[in-house]
């Protein structure tokens, strides 16, 4: 990651997940492979989920209140490229759930709160894709 601070003698889990290098030996070419505990990983890293709430609160403000500009704006930033139709209404349903569940579950949190949780759970979903993750 190019974003994370951490000291080089101390093992960072979510970077071990990813084939990191040893840090005290050169490397001039990473070996990577894709295995099951990665997917963990971004799903439970603490990083991740702050990283993704950051993502969230840019893209309320430059996006505004409508989860159909949350989606083409962070696929713009994270990918690119707009989203195809399909990707655009599957991210359109599963903020409306994470909404909805989030809202079932926190009854005494503000709306605006549990808006900008869904999102976060979107946006980390977006890190989570093979497309963000590697470059071709």
């Amino acid at each position: 990651s190019v974003y994370l601070f951490h000291k080089r003698v101390v093992p960072y889990p979510l970077l071990q997940a990813f084939d990191k290098p040893d840090a005290q030996q050169s490397c001039g070419r990473r070996d990577h492979t894709t295995v099951a505990p990665q997917a963990l990983a971004l799903l439970n890293d603490p990083f991740v989920r702050r990283v993704s709430l950051d993502f969230a609160d840019r893209l309320l403000h430059e996006a505004g209140p409508e989860p159909a500009d949350w989606i083409t704006r962070g696929y713009r930033l994270a990918l690119a490229r707009d989203p195809t139709e399909l990707e655009r209404a599957a991210a359109g349903e599963f903020a409306r759930r994470q909404q909805q569940e989030r809202a079932q579950r926190a009854t005494t949190t503000p709306a605006a709160e549990i808006r900008r949780q869904a999102l976060a759970d979107l946006c980390q979903a977006i890190f989570s894709l093979n497309e963000f993750m590697y470059v071709d």
